[in-house]
């Protein structure tokens, strides 16, 4: 007939579905992350350069931590993204950035920290020795050791957000203390 217009077929109807609710979860996405970012990221960038010890690469590290956020709620936008989550991603990033880095020894050891992004209190020079210290640390003891030292989180909840036990963290915190110490003790003795 003449004037009447032609309905859609199913397929192009379904295409169109299809695109209304990738650009709704879209949507979802960027406001899930907004609120998420607003709320932890400060303090995950902090933890992520103490992990580090470089505030760029913090950064660069916290921006891809919330981009995978991003892309997993795009395609879920019900799933659950609490901190723990936010923090796992972050332990993982940072560790992975560790391997990379001692794999292309792109930084000198002897290197000092970058402290142009971080709080007065956290340039002292007491707080720059720890930070030496802290990078000396194994992955996996200093993420237990800011993850319960820093961040706040209990030992248990670190150990959710390692994937190991609530004894296995407070083993690596105790150890990390304990190299602490000592690396310390080396450096006030010279």
């Amino acid at each position: 007939m003449r004037g009447v217009p032609s309905q859609p077929n199913d397929a192009a109807r379904s295409e169109y579905m299809d695109g209304c609710i990738a650009a709704d979860r879209g949507a979802i996405a960027r406001q899930r992350i907004e609120i998420l970012a607003s709320e932890h990221q400060t303090k995950l960038a902090r933890y992520l350069r103490r992990m580090v010890g470089d505030a760029d690469v913090a950064l660069d590290l916290a921006q891809d931590v919330f981009f995978s956020a991003y892309r997993m709620l795009q395609a879920d936008p019900s799933r659950e993204v609490r901190a723990g989550w936010l923090y796992r991603a972050a332990t993982n990033a940072a560790i992975s950035h560790m391997r990379r880095r001692k794999v292309l020894q792109f930084v000198a050891l002897d290197r000092e920290p970058d402290a142009r992004g971080w709080r007065i209190d956290e340039r002292s020079a007491a707080s720059l020795d720890l930070q030496a210290a802290i990078s000396r640390l194994p992955a996996d003891q200093s993420a237990a050791l800011l993850l319960t030292s820093y961040a706040g989180y209990s030992s248990a909840e670190a150990a959710a957000i390692l994937h190991t036990s609530a004894e296995a963290v407070r083993q690596r915190v105790c150890r990390a203390m304990k190299t602490l110490r000592h690396v310390m003790h080396e450096e006030n003795a010279s």
